[in-house]
């Protein structure tokens, strides 16, 4: 079966009574943000930035980096799993210059999260543990993103809720959005390996796996020291309001 096949079957196969799935959200997502890159790219940096050569600050865009790949590949995606979101929590009574970038709001378990440019992950990783120790937030696990890359960051599994955060969790959706340009006609079968477009399929039904708000909730609970666990299976989320933010 060829990879459009591919992408029509499981597309296919996630519309159930209910109405349309998340699976077919992601693909949906993907398509509206590479019909939006590729209209404010050169075919090169489209080119190069579906394959990670150059990061989304290298591109001229009428937008900052961090803010365009905010509106077109996280939001998206989170609003495609379920996953409600408002910007920079705040801490009562704590004053600093930066903040998380946006926190979401439809789990039962706090989770902050914190943007980078598309193909520009790497630079925040400092950033999102260094939040997660923020007196007086109450978030256990962080969401790192550039929108390809997604890692969650969380106390380790011997304890320490926010004295030293580590990577607990990832998803890379790389190759599931070179599988998507590809079914949409962006290029040519023989750019991407057999290898790449299937795994790219297996990382479009992932994502929704790990994203899903029950699941990711069940998820947080299970990996957190046993010694967390009661303060979140109660319903006290008082301790971190949220603001409304702007995007520079």
């Amino acid at each position: 079966m060829d990879v459009l096949s591919q992408i029509r079957c499981l597309v296919i196969d996630s519309i159930n009574d209910e109405g349309v799935s998340e699976t077919i959200l992601v693909v949906g997502g993907f398509i509206t943000t590479l019909a939006k890159l590729e209209s404010e790219t050169s075919r090169r940096e489209f080119e190069k930035l579906l394959f990670g050569t150059i990061s989304l600050d290298a591109v001229d865009l009428a937008y900052k980096p961090e803010a365009y790949t905010r509106f077109n590949l996280v939001e998206p995606l989170l609003s495609a799993v379920g996953l409600d979101s408002q910007l920079e929590p705040r801490s009562t009574g704590v004053y600093r210059k930066r903040w998380p970038d946006f926190e979401l709001t439809s789990t039962e378990i706090p989770y902050i999260g914190e943007v980078k440019a598309m193909n520009d992950v790497e630079r925040g990783a400092e950033d999102i543990k260094e939040y997660l120790g923020i007196e007086g937030f109450i978030s256990p696990y962080g969401i790192l993103t550039d929108g390809v890359e997604w890692s969650i960051y969380g106390p380790p599994a011997d304890g320490g809720r926010t004295s030293n955060p580590v990577e607990r969790n990832s998803i890379s959706l790389a190759d599931s959005l070179k599988t998507v340009a590809l079914a949409e006609g962006y290029w040519d079968m023989d750019l991407l390996s057999s290898n790449i477009r299937s795994n790219g399929v297996a990382q479009i039904e992932a994502f929704p796996r790990l994203f899903d708000p029950d699941q990711i909730d069940v998820w947080a609970l299970e990996k957190m020291p046993r010694q967390y666990r009661q303060e979140f299976l109660s319903e006290n989320r008082s301790l971190q309001a949220s603001l409304d933010g702007t995007w520079d």
